[in-house]
């Protein structure tokens, strides 16, 4: 048995295959074009192949993959014999992923399948499409208070934006109807993504279950299903709730145990969503509603929405378990 190791770049892929007694027998670069990844596949034949996740992981992945090699992807972070290499080149990366891969070693990262990525992309552009919006919007801010003029809470409402709009001069009113044009194409932008959201989330299962939850909606749904990317690779609901960030960081040393705030270590965007929802979770769910005040009281609401938050996640995991939709009993 051959075990390889590839350390892959946008242009091309490093590649090192060791045999059972750790001894090179193969290093190449192939290019990451169609011959190039032809040859890498070919060469790849018959072995056992590790690549370091990246952005550029994927095309080398996917062609592997698709080709019956059987490969796995490192986790970036805990592959610390390379991160601590002091000579780190791209041989050498390569090799080490190689050593570590006949020897078992590999902190293995997970990869979505094509078609939850694809999906995956529909919610992180409307993530980003949101994310521009608000920069706009700020910037609209910016150029109505460097004029001297006061904006209302709800500036971008069409009366009080005309409002305000009127008060702008000279190329201030030049760059604020820029913004908004451009804000008014994000929209649309926006409606087409949240149109195709929608059909997405009704094709499927794990989606639907979790719009049952209240507060959440097809965009949330989404979001949270394919980010999580099949339940059942999470032990039980803390370990999916340490991916997403929202279980507290604790600090042992001797018998001294502290746990502080959240570790937000982890996916980001599941953290987000619940939060961004969980508002709406206490205004239309008694079971959380009550989660939320009893620990508001004690220590403030922030603490308290971010425990309804985690307190959502675990529901999302009975339901995709169990395959029921959301029961204020259970």
């Amino acid at each position: 048995m051959r075990y390889g190791g590839l350390d892959a770049h946008k242009d091309f892929v490093q590649a090192c295959w060791v045999d059972e007694r750790n001894k090179v027998v193969r290093e190449e670069r192939f290019d990451t074009t169609p011959n190039g990844m032809a040859l890498l596949r070919k060469a790849a034949q018959d072995t056992r192949c590790v690549i370091e996740s990246s952005t550029s992981c994927y095309q080398t992945y996917d062609a592997l993959k698709d080709a019956g090699v059987r490969i796995r992807v490192a986790h970036p972070l805990r592959v610390k014999a390379i991160a601590f290499a002091k000579i780190k080149t791209d041989k050498t990366d390569a090799r080490t992923l190689a050593e570590l891969e006949r020897a078992d070693l590999i902190p293995e990262a997970h990869i979505p399948s094509k078609e939850t990525r694809n999906a995956r992309l529909l919610v992180r552009q409307r993530v980003f499409l949101t994310k521009e919006a608000t920069r706009l919007k700020n910037r609209a801010r910016c150029i109505f208070l460097k004029q001297g003029i006061k904006t209302p809470p709800n500036l971008f409402t069409r009366h009080a934006w005309a409002e305000t709009v009127a008060q702008a001069t000279g190329n201030a009113k030049l760059a604020i109807d820029q913004l908004k044009a451009q804000l008014d194409f994000l929209h649309e932008q926006r409606e087409e993504l949240n149109d195709q959201i929608q059909r997405t989330t009704e094709s499927s299962e794990d989606a639907k279950l979790l719009q049952t939850i209240p507060g959440i909606g097809p965009f949330s749904a989404l979001l949270l299903a394919t980010e999580i990317d099949g339940v059942h690779r999470f032990n039980d609901e803390e370990h999916l709730q340490s991916y997403a960030g929202l279980v507290p960081s604790t600090r042992q040393s001797g018998n001294t145990s502290h746990s502080g705030h959240i570790s937000k270590q982890g996916n980001k965007l599941i953290r987000w969503v619940l939060v961004q929802d969980a508002w709406i979770t206490i205004r239309k769910s008694e079971k959380f509603r009550k989660t939320f005040i009893k620990i508001s009281r004690k220590k403030g609401s922030k603490i308290a929405i971010v425990a309804v938050a985690r307190k959502m996640l675990r529901a999302a995991y009975v339901m995709l378990c169990r395959r029921q939709a959301f029961s204020e009993d259970a």
